[in-house]
């Protein structure tokens, strides 16, 4: 066979063959990483997917009472190669206008709607939230409207940003440590706030600045994962509790003690941060409005009675506990797509 290429000419070309091989390889590498897909599921959700609730049942509610709550997996991206979830969430509840003395006139309807950012370790990235505040005739001040966000800068530490009106406000946040807590991963932190379950209705007044847009069962849902590997039936688990603004939407802000509690640094890791022993118990056969599902008992506190979970992470009921202005076993319960008009028909159904 005749020889194509003379070996002094082969051994000037073969340097930058052996360039273009690699370049070509490298390139195929990365074409490669650029169209392996992205995972569809995270912590317990599935891209798309979207989990309405609402708290029942309809007789334990007083006039105008109600709340409801939302949250849906938008989408999930490689940040620098760390997989990242996107949630958007959001939450309608009627509360009594503080002062109020006749409630059937003084109901306020407050609309939470959010985006939230984890690893998919649950741990929260970033966060945002606005808060309205609709009382119909009455007028509200300037921080009637609140934006609340908090941004996890690394190191165990959060800033919190607040705009309300024409003013805005930001506060540094450390986060405590504990046993299950890694800062480098990071991993150990959850959102979510049951005890912000007392402040609907009524009670509200007495809460200040916890949001009950944050008693959603879908951030509960989060902790699947971790409730699943337990080699005990028991373990402790960290709460991040992103509260709001304190003071009314009916007072101006002019500055006050709200300002020195959020720079209180020793005060808000109490205020931000709950550790909650959880307890994975049996599983059970429960009623879930017009279904009958299967699902995990997991004791809680601070609120919480019992919340159920079905083995693949989605929370379905959470049972309230018994207070002053929740005598009647009190839920938030899932609510199913095919419901949305039967619920309007048929108020047993909640």
């Amino acid at each position: 066979m005749k020889n194509l290429c003379p070996p002094a000419a082969l051994h000037r070309a073969g340097p930058i063959l052996l360039i273009a091989a690699t370049v070509s390889i490298a390139a195929a590498v990365a074409s490669a990483a650029a169209q392996s897909p992205l995972p569809i599921r995270a912590l317990s959700f599935e891209v798309g997917e979207q989990r309405s609730y609402r708290m029942g049942p309809a007789e334990s509610l007083g006039l105008g009472e109600s709340a409801e709550w939302s949250i849906a997996l938008r989408s999930i991206v490689d940040e620098n190669g760390q997989y990242v979830a996107n949630f958007e969430f959001d939450h309608e509840r009627f509360e009594v206008v503080p002062g109020s003395f006749n409630p059937a006139d003084g109901l306020m309807i407050v609309n939470v709607a959010g985006r939230l950012r984890t690893n998919l370790a649950g741990f929260p990235l970033w966060l945002e939230y606005t808060q309205d505040f609709d009382v119909g005739t009455a007028e509200s001040s300037d921080s009637g409207r609140r934006t609340i966000r908090f941004v996890y800068e690394g190191d165990g530490k959060y800033r919190k940003y607040i705009k309300a009106g024409r003013q805005d406000w930001d506060f540094k946040i450390n986060v405590p440590g504990y046993k299950h807590m890694d800062f480098d991963a990071p991993q150990g932190l959850y959102l979510y706030m049951p005890s912000a379950i007392a402040c609907l209705g009524t009670s509200r007044a007495t809460c200040l600045d916890q949001e009950p847009a944050f008693a959603n069962p879908g951030f509960l849902s989060m902790t699947a994962a971790a409730l699943e590997e337990l080699e005990e039936s028991k373990r402790d688990f960290m709460f991040f509790m992103p509260g709001g603004l304190g003071q009314s939407p009916f007072r101006p802000l002019t500055g006050g003690d709200w300002l020195s509690q959020e720079r209180n640094q020793i005060r808000n890791m109490k205020r931000y941060f709950e550790i909650m022993k959880m307890e994975l118990g049996t599983s059970w056969d429960i009623e879930v409005g017009p279904k009958t599902l299967h699902a995990w008992e997991v004791d809680l506190c601070c609120g919480v009675d019992r919340a159920y979970i079905e083995p693949g992470g989605r929370v379905v009921r959470v049972n309230l506990d018994t207070t002053y202005t929740n005598s009647d076993d009190r839920y938030i319960r899932l609510v199913f797509p095919f419901e949305d008009f039967l619920l309007n028909e048929d108020p047993v159904l909640r």
